[in-house]
């Protein structure tokens, strides 16, 4: 059989997709006034949505290059409105869609594993730890996912005070569940590359943003209790009601938004630099590696000693497989084998650490030889002489009523059983120090490995302040 010519081949294709294009418009039209041409993105691929939608997306997910579809899914074929919404996904960032919408093939796959296997999604850390200290399980790295307890309803005492005062804070929380201010935490992705559009914009064009570099304010939507790092960063110390001495015996005028009060102390030296989460804490180990880690050390990569090690550690690490500018050399990280993992830079003579928020470039000053190196410091964390202050929660103690009812954060259901958080008091100074097992072998370890190896290990003292 004779084979057409090729031209000819392209010539019938156009015209089956031209009248494709005008049978879908003639139907559109029909069914939805609103859409006057087959609108397409920049590749030729029909999406009607376009038609209705006016809003803007991002440059990095342009509505003129990918569309609507390819991440809200739907039916972007068809005119009427019903038909196009079936199947549509209003958040693409839920984890429970994220294989099919931000992990599709040519988009982020390797990124959603990692996420989905991350403590920040499995929450494995947390409940582990709390069975096992309350006496349900002889282990503290149990296997036990937030999904686990999604997908089959387990529950008991641990884990139903974990449902209910802990469980606002994972990425399977479905974005807008919860009430009130826990209605912002969740939403797999999106709930750390999400940040609201300007409200200048006119209302049917206003998107959520997704952006790479994340703001402080989303990470400290969920990372203000149990050791308060996101509020002890900025200066704001968590403090009783009433004030006194300090509020010249009246109520603190500053209050979060779940009701806490605080007062505002000494910031921490970076943020007082302007540095935010995302300059420190790298990509895997917020995100993870694909590793269903058990605890957070697993999943840590920087140390202090990343940025404040020796220039020699540095040069050292410098490698030739990376690009290079004439200005500046990027650096490996030390302790690390792996890619870059800071914005770290050799630029005239000096090494550097780049803002990843405005690009600022800040020195890295190597410690004093003196006071680091002395045979009694050694032993003892840069944090243990570096923190200003620490907040302290002591007399803690918990209650449940049986007779009242909660939210479990997970089933999104009011269930039997209220649980209420007490404490004695409150305080930042003197913080206790603790000596770890392996004390007799970290002036070893901190001079050839990282300080993140060498504090492994229980504490097995605690030295009051």
């Amino acid at each position: 059989m004779k084979r057409l010519p090729l031209y000819l081949i392209i010539q019938l294709t156009i015209l089956v997709i031209f009248m494709l294009n005008l049978e879908v418009l003639a139907g559109a039209k029909l069914q939805n006034p609103k859409v006057e041409q087959v609108t397409t993105t920049l590749n030729g691929r029909v999406d009607l949505c376009l038609s209705c939608h006016k809003e803007k997306p991002d440059k990095a997910h342009g509505r003129e290059v990918l569309g609507c579809a390819v991440c809200h899914k739907g039916n972007p074929l068809s005119g009427d409105k019903q038909r196009a919404h079936m199947g549509m996904v209003l958040n693409p960032g839920e984890l429970r869609f994220a294989d099919k919408t931000c992990g599709q093939s040519g988009c982020h796959p390797k990124e959603v594993t990692w996420v989905k296997n991350s403590l920040m999604a499995t929450n494995r850390g947390i409940i582990s730890t709390l069975r096992f200290y309350w006496g349900e399980s002889p282990y503290n790295d149990e296997d036990l996912s937030v999904k686990i307890l999604k997908d089959t309803g387990m529950n008991s005492l641990a884990l139903d005070y974990y449902r209910k005062l802990c469980a606002s804070c994972h990425l399977w929380v479905e974005r807008g569940s919860l009430p009130s201010f826990l209605a912002d935490k969740g939403g797999g992705c999106t709930a750390c590359h999400f940040v609201k559009d300007e409200e200048k914009k006119p209302k049917d064009e206003r998107h959520p943003k997704t952006v790479k570099v994340i703001p402080m304010e989303n990470c400290v939507l969920c990372h203000n209790r149990s050791g308060r790092v996101g509020l002890s960063y900025q200066g704001q110390f968590e403090s009783e009601g009433y004030g006194t001495p300090y509020e010249e015996g009246d109520f603190s005028s500053r209050e979060l938004i779940d009701g806490r009060f605080y007062r505002i102390f000494k910031d921490d030296i970076h943020h007082e630099k302007g540095l935010t989460c995302i300059d420190c804490h790298t990509q895997k180990e917020i995100m993870g590696d694909g590793e269903r880690h058990a605890h957070f050390e697993e999943q840590l990569e920087v140390t202090c000693r990343d940025c404040h090690g020796t220039s020699k550690t540095f040069t050292s690490q410098s490698s030739s497989d990376y690009p290079k500018s004439p200005n500046h050399q990027i650096t490996k990280s030390p302790n690390s084998s792996s890619p870059p993992k800071l914005n770290i830079q050799q630029k005239d003579g000096l090494f550097v650490l780049e803002n990843k928020q405005n690009k600022k470039l800040h020195p890295l000053h190597a410690p004093n030889p003196v006071a680091c190196m002395h045979p009694t410091h050694r032993r003892l964390s840069c944090q243990a002489c570096h923190s200003t202050w620490v907040p302290q929660c002591y007399g803690c103690h918990i209650r449940m009523d049986r007779s009242k009812t909660q939210l479990d954060k997970i089933s999104i259901k009011e269930t039997p059983g209220l649980w209420e958080e007490f404490r004695s008091f409150i305080r930042y100074e003197c913080p206790p120090l603790g000596i770890f097992e392996h004390g007799e072998e970290r002036q070893e370890a901190l001079s050839e490995k990282s300080t993140l190896q060498a504090e492994t290990g229980e504490v097995v003292v605690l030295v009051p302040g």
